[in-house]
C-alpha cells in the first residue's frame, strides 16, 4: 500500500509539473504561432543526451521552445539527417527558443543536453509551433 501511495504521489506531482511547464511554455508560442499538438517530455540526467524526431513542413515559419523545470541551461541542437547541425542554441547564450522559415521538407533531430554542473537531472519539455 505504501508502494502504491508513493507511486501516485510521483505521478501526480510530475503531472503538476508538466502542467505548469506546458502553460509556461505554450505562453512562449504567443498568439503569432499555433502548437502543432505534439507534447514531448523527459526527464535528462546530466550529461546525458535525448533527443526526438520530427518533420518539418516546406514553407512553414516555426518556432522550437525548450522548457526546463530547474535548469537555466539547455543545450538544443536541430540536426538534418545528413548530420549538419542546422541551429545550436550554445551560439545564442543558451537561448530557449529558435525561430525559422523552412524552405524544403526536412526530417531532423532535436537534441538536448543538460550543461550546468549543479544540476544532476530535470524535467524537459519541447513544444513546436507553427506561425499562424
Amino acid at each position: 500500500m505504501k508502494r502504491f501511495c508513493l507511486i501516485l504521489s510521483l505521478l501526480c506531482a510530475f503531472s503538476c509539473f508538466s502542467a505548469n511547464a506546458q502553460t509556461q511554455c505554450a505562453s512562449l508560442l504567443s498568439e503569432d504561432y499555433v502548437s502543432d499538438g505534439q507534447y514531448y517530455a523527459t526527464t535528462i540526467k546530466n550529461y546525458e543526451t535525448k533527443q526526438c524526431e520530427v518533420t518539418f513542413i516546406e514553407g512553414n515559419e516555426y518556432r522550437v521552445i525548450v522548457c526546463p523545470h530547474n535548469a537555466k541551461k539547455v543545450q538544443m541542437q536541430i540536426i538534418d539527417v545528413d548530420g549538419n547541425v542546422i541551429f545550436n542554441n550554445k551560439n545564442y547564450d543558451y537561448t530557449n527558443y529558435w525561430n525559422f522559415r523552412i524552405k524544403q521538407t526536412l526530417n531532423c533531430t532535436i537534441r538536448l543536453n543538460l550543461v550546468e554542473d549543479n544540476v544532476e537531472n530535470d524535467d524537459l519539455i519541447v513544444l513546436i509551433g507553427f506561425k499562424k
